[in-house]
This record gives structure tokens, sequence and C-alpha cells, in this order.
């Protein structure tokens, strides 16, 4: 029978992790990349984050109390903001995926920025606590967020999948200047994401 520490520490988990916490160092710092390199880098790692929390292991809460929260609502809105500011006139799309849209027979526009950031909340949370490497604290994390990829935050991200995807392959006028933040940003180093080493894995097969 698999333990607790097991289960936490497996492949499957400790990958899902590393994703996620990749997606949450991309997604707090959008300005550090070209529009255009956002997107690109986005459309490679989003499905790789739905594939990874798509293997995630079931397993059932152990403490009656809810996980400690990291991110403040105060913070959620000032990343929303900022990513809605960085992608402009990119942000908003129509949302096909919807069961509103069977009751109306109507469009409904969606905001790449909030969903994006929606996802971030729940990754976010995730990963503080995974990082502590308290076995039963980690169980409790990732009952909750493999049951809000389920029900909430997976939906999303799919949504944000082919959003992103438009983007990537259309003549969308994105912007390919260099960032107009500090210097500190223009260099910014990739090597070392769990996406760039596997982009290199493949092609050297």
């Amino acid at each position: 029978m698999t333990t607790i520490k097991e289960l936490v520490f497996s492949k499957v988990v400790v990958e899902f992790a590393a994703v996620a916490k990749e997606y949450c160092a991309f997604l707090e710092n959008p300005t550090a990349f070209k529009q255009k390199q956002f997107i690109q880098i986005s459309n490679s790692l989003l499905p790789l984050l739905y594939y990874k929390a798509s293997l995630l292991p079931n397993t059932e809460p152990i403490h009656e109390q809810g996980n400690q929260k990291y991110v403040t609502e105060e913070y959620y809105l000032a990343l929303s903001e900022r990513i809605k500011h960085f992608l402009g006139q990119h942000n908003d799309f129509p949302e096909v995926f919807d069961e509103r849209i069977v009751e109306t027979d109507e469009q409904f526009s969606a905001s790449l920025a909030e969903y994006l950031s929606d996802i971030y909340q729940d990754l976010k949370d995730f990963t503080m606590i995974y990082q502590k490497g308290q076995a039963e604290e980690i169980n409790d994390a990732l009952w909750e967020c493999k049951l809000n990829f389920g029900e909430f935050w997976g939906i999303r991200l799919a949504n944000c999948i082919r959003a992103i995807h438009q983007l990537a392959y259309s003549n969308s006028e994105l912007i390919a200047d260099e960032p107009k933040e500090t210097e500190q940003n223009d260099n910014i180093d990739t090597s070392d994401w769990f996406i760039t080493r596997r982009q290199d894995e493949m092609d050297n097969e």
C-alpha cells in the first residue's frame, strides 16, 4: 500500500509541482517578456500544465481544517490587472465552452488575465505548501488542487489554451519590441525551466 509520503513525492506529483512553480514564476512578471514571446511560451507551458494536472493521483484529505492560503485578494487583483494591461487588445476572447451559451445562444467574452490569475491562485497556494515538505499538508493541498482542477480552473486552462493558440498562429499584431521595463528583465534566463529542458531533450531525441 502506498504511503502518504510516497504518494506526494511520487514522480507525477513532483513533475506537476515543478511545472506549477514554473507557471507561477512566469506569470508573476509578464512584462519581463516581449508580448509575442509571452504568447509563445504560454502556448507550450499551458498544455504541459494541463497534461501534468490530469495525471495527479487521487487522495483524500487528512485534516478537517482548510489549507493555508497565500494569495491575497489584493495580490490576485493586482496580478490580473498587470496581465490585462500587458496583453492589451489581446486580453479578451470569445468563450465557447460555457454552459450559459446553451441557455442564451450567445457568446460571452472572457479575459485571459482573469483566467490565468485564477489558475495562478490555486497553483501558488499549492506550491507554497509543497515546498515546505510536510507530507500530510501536501496531501491535503494536492487533494484540493486536483478537485479544483476538475471543477474550476481546468476548464479555464483549456479555454486559455485555445485562445493562446489562436494568438500564436493567427496574424494578430503582437508586440515584438523589447519590454519597456527595468534593464534587469531584458535578459531573463529560462534555461533552467522545465519546459526548456524538455524541449532540449526532444530536440536531441
